[in-house]
């Protein structure tokens, strides 16, 4: 049962890293946002593989259980992805208001010619 499970997980995390590269072909992705997604993919399928480094992990930093040391690493890579969200949704929306002031100043000062 754990073969099968392993076997899904490192299908899945190779599918991501497939859709990762093709994201980044079409011009979705940067370098740098590649590189996190491989880093990201990579390390899933090193746990997958190897469950117990995260055993020794978890012991290292005193969590009682490996399921809460999961869950903490969860919360972190949930806010991080969250603030970034917020932040790129803030830039666009500055980009914007920019964008329709310019349009509109540019459309007063061609109807008052």
């Amino acid at each position: 049962m754990i073969v099968v499970l392993q076997f899904l997980g490192i299908s899945f995390a190779l599918a991501m890293i497939y859709f990762a590269l093709l994201n980044y072909r079409r011009g979705e992705l940067n370098g740098v946002e590649i590189f996190f997604w491989f880093v990201i993919w990579v390390a899933a399928i090193i746990v997958v593989v190897f469950p117990d480094l995260l055993r020794v992990f978890a012991r290292t930093f005193l969590f009682a259980r490996l399921f809460d040391l999961l869950v903490v690493g969860a919360l972190i890579v949930v806010v991080v992805m969250v603030s970034r969200a917020y932040m790129a949704t803030k830039r666009t929306e500055k980009k914007l208001e920019s964008y329709v002031r310019r349009e509109a100043l540019k459309e007063l000062k061609s109807n008052s010619k």
